[in-house]
């Protein structure tokens, strides 16, 4: 009972693996993995295209903004501008100066007498409520010498003005309005530097319109001139800012707290990236409590700033890295009339979240779509294996359906060949099968093609077909008459060249074959020694059996599943002209030249040509004429039988004999018809008879080509 379920389950097995090919051999592993392949292409080139897309539309986005920036900025500076040319334009505050600038003039009066004048009050009664009414720090009046002739701050009067007034000193002097960007206030005449400030200055000019001093207001950077760049930013990561020639940030940032963990400005309560930041480029992106990869007096200005510190507007939509190392896309522009560059950026990251979220879409269905298809693939190689497994157990077993094998008696490229016996009748048999590792859609379907084709032959000097099928596991095979003897390829390496009698006696059986298959339109096209069998039937000797039509054309239909169009088909030494050249063209012709072929095997011991390359014995296939068999034997040949051999070996088809049975007449008329007796044959047998059941089990003397169709 447990035997039957286990070979139930079996069977079951066996039945599923033999199915589950039928689906895996439509190749379907090969759509995914060429959907991959498309997939990436396409994605490739869409990536390409949204890149440029992306990249032009971040541009432009980027440049809005920055010219947002610089619109704004010289907004701002114009309306400061405007505050410093209309204080200076008061008729109260030009009469005080020009009192002070009259009073500085008097070598005796000291910088305190010049600070406590009623000048100096005057000024700062009507100055200091403007200041304050338009929030400006403080007022500093500077006379054309660079003396300070007032301020907010009555100590430095009397003082040099710093040499950083002359940011805006010098311009203001010439008579026009003037701002300067951010620097480092200086106190007194220590030139101690305190803090970053930035003024805006007016001339004050005389009835004759000659500068007589210039009104400068002081305002706070952190203020509303950083503000103006925290207005316009991009995302979470942007920021725009200001710096000037050697690179030094003008404005506060975004960052600034994490300016200081990162140690890039000192960490006071008050202190900004305002001068305390250089736009160097760290090499690595920084991060907090983790040392830099090198001293900061060993790195150079970033990409941008080292492009706008030297006059460049430009972009860059490719990515560097900003002075906090982090990768970045930015666009700048170096505004000469104020000596400073502006910039605005943002991470490399944010600005492409779409495109990355598209890359990872991208890139997840290209590894599904190589996965499903490297899963069907080992699928399919698994099944293979499991099956090829099965068989060969199946092998192992000696058992195929009603037969029994006995022994393998031949192999070839077809497949392999055993002696067999139906387990009922018990009656010997060949059984043909494909091996194990050699059953594969095309293989099978070439197998089919030959017993369907040989199973419509009855000649008798045809191989008979018994049956055909195939077992649960999936081997393929067909049992036909087993056949003891020898082929004829295994006469002449044993025995030498045959004489004529027996030559023609050979021949005339191979033409009744072959009459046959031509009359109903199917050709050969792999008449060879090996594939013709020499046994005896019924005690009759010399029986010709012809055998292994794994190779036949049916000229009435489109060739055989499995087997190629226009495929160059045969065997090297015995293949016709057309049939190496033309193999569309082959028909009954091409098979009596292999027939030819065998002839002369038979008559002189050797093939038509000695031993080449399978190009080079082609080649003498097409263009060369063998030698005559008497030249080849080295003794003479009858000239009927030997112009017969000739001229089934001529090039042209046209120039052979029409028909198989135009040739079994044409040898029935030669001089050595009948030389070679029944009794011949029979005395030859039982004198051979040793010799034959010590010869190896058959084999095929070269192998069979099928070649790709030629272009």
């Amino acid at each position: 009972m447990t035997t039957d379920r286990t070979g139930s389950r079996t069977a079951t097995l066996a039945r599923l693996l033999t199915r589950v090919p039928r689906v895996l051999s439509k190749r379907l592993w090969a759509a995914p993995l060429l959907g991959a392949v498309v997939f990436s292409l396409v994605g490739l080139w869409v990536r390409s295209r949204v890149e440029e897309t992306t990249r032009g539309e971040l541009a432009a986005r980027l440049q809005t903004v920055l010219h947002a920036d610089i619109n704004a900025l010289r907004l701002w500076f114009t309306e400061r501008e405007y505050d410093a040319k209309s204080f200076a334009s008061d008729m109260r505050i030009q009469a005080a100066i020009a009192e002070l600038t009259a009073l500085a003039k008097d070598t005796n009066q000291t910088s305190l007498t010049l600070a406590n004048s009623t000048a100096a009050r005057t000024l700062h009664a009507h100055l200091q409520s403007l200041v304050e009414a338009q929030d400006y720090l403080a007022y500093v009046i500077v006379s054309p010498d660079k003396r300070i002739l007032a301020s907010t701050d009555p100590e430095v009067v009397g003082d040099r003005a710093p040499r950083s007034y002359d940011l805006f000193l010098n311009k203001a002097l010439d008579g026009q309005l003037a701002a300067s960007r951010p620097f480092a206030r200086q106190l007194n005449s220590n030139q101690r530097a305190e803090g970053p400030t930035m003024f805006v200055a007016a001339p004050v000019k005389s009835t004759n319109d000659v500068v007589i001093a210039v009104l400068s207001l002081r305002m706070r950077p952190e203020k509303e001139f950083t503000g103006i760049f925290s207005v316009a930013r991009v995302g979470d990561t942007g920021e725009s800012y200001a710096f000037d020639r050697t690179g030094l940030m003008l404005t506060a940032t975004r960052f600034d707290p994490e300016l200081k963990t990162l140690g890039l400005i000192p960490p006071g309560r008050e202190n900004t990236a305002i001068l305390n930041l250089r736009l160097l480029d760290p090499e690595e992106e920084l991060r907090p409590g983790e040392p830099p990869a090198k001293p900061r007096h060993q790195l150079n200005l970033t990409r941008m700033a080292a492009s706008a510190t030297t006059g460049n507007n430009d972009f860059d939509m490719h990515g560097y890295r900003n002075y906090r190392g982090m990768k970045v896309v930015g666009a700048w522009a170096w505004l000469h009339d104020y000596g400073m560059g502006v910039a605005t950026e943002q991470s490399v990251d944010e600005a492409f979240q779409t495109l990355y979220v598209l890359r990872r879409a991208f890139t997840v269905l290209f590894v599904l779509l190589v996965a499903s298809g490297g899963a069907i693939f080992g699928f399919t190689v698994l099944v293979e294996r499991l099956q090829t497994s099965v068989r060969k157990s199946a092998l192992a077993a000696r058992r195929l359906g009603q037969y029994v094998l006995v022994q393998e008696i031949g192999r070839g490229a077809n497949g392999m060949v055993y002696r067999a016996r139906h387990a009922l009748l018990r009656r010997p048999v060949a059984i043909k099968l494909l091996g194990p590792d050699m059953t594969t859609e095309a293989n099978a379907a070439r197998f089919e093609n030959e017993v369907q084709m040989t199973s419509q032959l009855t000649h008798p000097n045809t191989v008979a077909i018994y049956d055909y099928g195939r077992t649960p596991e999936g081997l393929f095979y067909f049992a036909m008459e087993y056949l003891g003897g020898i082929d004829l390829d295994q006469l002449v390496r044993q025995f030498g060249a045959q004489p004529e009698g027996r030559v023609i006696h050979i021949l005339r059986q191979v033409c009744g074959s072959l009459s046959e298959a031509h009359r109903i339109g199917l050709i050969h096209r792999d008449v060879k020694p090996a594939n013709i069998c020499l046994t005896r039937r019924g005690g009759v000797c010399d029986v010709v059996k012809v055998l292994d039509f794994g190779l036949v054309k049916a000229v009435h239909l489109a060739p055989a599943a499995g087997m190629k169009a226009n495929a160059v088909v045969g065997t090297p030494h015995f293949m016709s002209p057309e049939a190496v050249e033309k193999p569309e063209t082959v028909d009954a012709r091409s098979d009596l030249y292999s027939l030819g072929a065998v002839g002369y095997w038979l008559l002189t011991g050797k093939t038509l040509f000695d031993d080449y390359t399978v190009e080079d014995l082609l080649a003498r296939q097409v263009k060369d004429l063998p030698p005559t068999p008497s030249a080849r034997l080295g003794k003479p040949v009858s000239p009927d039988l030997a112009g017969l051999i000739m001229r089934c070996l001529a090039k042209q088809p046209e120039q052979r004999l029409p028909s198989a049975e135009a040739l079994d007449q044409a040898l029935a008329g030669c001089v050595s018809a009948g030389t070679w007796t029944p009794l011949d044959a029979e005395q030859w047998w039982h004198a051979n008879v040793a010799a034959l059941e010590a010869l190896p089990a058959a084999t095929m003397a070269e192998k069979t080509l099928v070649i790709a169709p030629r272009a």
